[in-house]
């Protein structure tokens, strides 16, 4: 197959939001996410991830330990994970990569009492 015909296939699966899955990102770098658990009274972080596409399912962190997991961008620019956390049986949700907000490819979260933290601290929702 000629290259502009490899061109064309592909632009016409990315116009018709065909979603490419596999371990390799066509246009984008693949994104990484960890996410650690710094509660600050030591308790252990109960979180579970989704985007509109993937349930990440829910995972269990101790002091200190970290859940990481990676994906490639929508070509929209659209890109949304989100999650919640729970620890002294309340829940709290935060958007843990959002394409609009977040233009990092290693996206490394500290999950606080107050706050989710990257460079910066942010609110829950």
């Amino acid at each position: 197959m000629s290259s502009p015909t490899k061109i064309t296939l592909l632009l016409a699966l990315l116009v018709a939001g065909m979603s490419l899955k596999s371990n390799a990102c066509i246009l984008f770098n693949k994104t990484y996410v960890q996410i650690t658990n710094k509660l600050e009274t030591g308790e252990d972080l109960t979180l579970h991830c989704k985007s509109k596409d993937d349930d990440l399912g829910e995972h269990v962190l101790h002091k200190d330990e970290s859940y990481n997991f990676s994906f490639c961008r929508n070509v929209f620019g659209e890109t949304l994970y989100f999650c919640s956390f729970e620890w002294s049986g309340k829940v709290h949700r935060f958007d843990i990569f959002d394409e609009s907000r977040d233009g990092c490819d290693h996206c490394n979260w500290r999950i606080t009492l107050s706050a989710p933290c990257r460079d910066k601290c942010y609110k829950y929702d």
